[in-house]
Parts: C-alpha cells; structure tokens; sequence
C-alpha cells in the first residue's frame, strides 16, 4: 500500500534547529507530526509550518519515512513509544536527524523491518555526514540535496567512529587552545590578541596538515630539539608541564619516532614529578634571642 505522505516526524526538543527544521516546507510532503503529547505535536507543526499534529505514534504509518529526533534525555522514551506503535515497518524508512543514531539504536528498528540512517550536521559549514541503507540511506541524500549540503557518507556501523573524530578534533582539543592561549598572555601578550594568535596557530596547523598529511609535523624529518623542549615544558609551569609533555610523548610514539625523545621526556618527567612531590624543607629554627 502506497503511503499518504512522503514524511513524518516523531520528535522532542529545539526541532527548529535540527535539520528536520531546516526542510524547504512543501504542502503535502509532511504529514502526520508526533511527540510525547498532542498539545508538544501541536506546537513541533506549528514551528515547522508543515504537516499535522497526532495524538498517537500509530499515526505515524502514514507515512513512508519517519524522521526522528528528540536530545539525548528524552531519546529513550521517544524510542520505545515509537517501538511499541502500531507501524508497520516493512518498506519503511527511519532516519535520526542530528541525534542518536547508534547502530544499537538503529538495530531494534532494522529488526522490525525498517532500514534506518543517521542525518547529522557535524560543525562543518555546508556538509552533512549520513549513514545508513536502502530507503533510509536515500532519504538522508535527498535531504543533503534539499539543504544543499555535501553529504559525507559514513560506512553502515562506523558512525561511532566517525563521532570519536569529530569529537577529538573539537571539543577535545579546546583546552589545548585555551592552554595556549594561557601561556601567550604570561608571555605578555594581550588578552585578544593571545586568543586570536593562539586560535591561527591551530588553524594553521590544520591547514598544513590538509595540504601536506602527517609530513607537515614539524618534527616529521627533523629531529626535535629537545633541549630547547624541556627549556619551554620548565616555562610553561606545573599546570601545562604535563599536558604538554603527554602530547609530545603521543606524538612521537603515534608517528613511531625518536624513541630516545620518548624516553627523556620520560625520565625528565618523572624527576619533575618527584621533585614536585617531595616536601618542602622546614623553615630553621631562630634561635634564642634572635628577633
């Protein structure tokens, strides 16, 4: 039986802001809006200016393709109102727009009959990464193709992986910035301009590697001067000491070079630590008659 409508959307939480709510609004496309409530469906198709609110998820089987999306604490319940929808799966798409979208997720549905994919902005202006198979997988390239964004497609499974790197080139390495930015503006530099400074070199890096891969570490060819490390790891003080010297050991070990560097960034470490843990001298005692 062919469906009413080509959409429906089962959701929580800002849907404005996700690429559900980023759809060109089109009479007809849309149809059958759930969420926990009638009166939250109301309100989502009234933001989305597109399609009408049920009361129930069994609805939902209106339509060929359910878009999902709800934050990561109402995920669960959104997921199991939907599991236990009288929808029948077989032939139909479920794509998770911009939230959870795991393969274990993804599986309970694909069980069911459903192919499934993942639709996700990632923080790259005008790409979108999708994942998935069979209708799913081409809803979120028509959706790529209606935003005009350049899909990035993720192997089925691996979306994980690709998260562990989105997440580890940014918000893992912002403290390195703002530590960066730290030791600029002991070293004299204006507030502004030691964020702004501090924010081009990492840029900078980036844009080396893009352009040239892993032969744009600095150090790729030429051995490291490590007297002149340990002199700016002492500078650098107690707080940044260890972060920076974790990092070089990383970098020479994830490259497999300098093992000698390896092991005196090591010992040199170790003695700093011992030193640092070490209790400090009492004062000497005055003695009698002394101010």
């Amino acid at each position: 039986m062919e469906s009413r409508y080509k959409y429906a959307v089962f959701a929580a939480g800002a849907v404005a802001k996700c690429l559900i709510g980023k759809l060109p609004s089109k009479t007809g496309e849309v149809g059958p809006v759930a969420a926990v409530s009638y009166r939250v469906a109301s309100r989502i198709a009234n933001t989305l200016r597109a399609g009408y609110p049920v009361r129930a998820p069994d609805e939902l089987d209106a339509a060929a393709v359910i878009l999902f999306h709800a934050p990561p604490e109402q995920t669960e319940i959104l997921l199991k109102l939907l599991e236990r929808a009288g929808i029948h799966w077989a032939g139909k798409a479920l794509v998770f727009c911009d939230c959870d979208g795991s393969p274990a997720v993804r599986s309970r549905f694909e069980a069911l009959g459903a192919t499934t994919a993942v639709a996700r902005q990632f923080g790259i202006p005008g790409r979108i990464a999708i994942s998935g198979s069979g209708l799913a997988l081409a809803t979120a390239q028509r959706i790529a193709r209606a935003l005009k964004l350049k899909p990035v497609e993720v192997l089925p499974g691996a979306i994980d992986l690709f998260d562990a790197a989105v997440t580890l080139a940014s918000p893992a390495i912002t403290p390195l910035v703002d530590c960066a930015a730290s030791l600029l503006r002991a070293a004299g530099i204006r507030d502004t301009d030691a964020a702004r400074i501090a924010s081009a070199l990492f840029q900078q890096t980036a844009k080396d590697y893009a352009r040239s891969g892993k032969q744009s570490w600095a150090w790729y060819i030429r051995q490291p001067d490590m007297e002149g490390i340990e002199r700016q790891i002492a500078a650098a003080g107690a707080r940044a000491e260890p972060v920076m010297r974790q990092l070089l050991r990383f970098a020479f070990e994830f490259f497999d070079k300098y093992p000698d560097a390896r092991a005196a960034l090591t010992a040199a470490g170790a003695a700093s630590k011992s030193r640092s843990s070490r209790p400090a001298r009492p004062l000497p005692l005055a003695h009698p008659g002394s101010p």
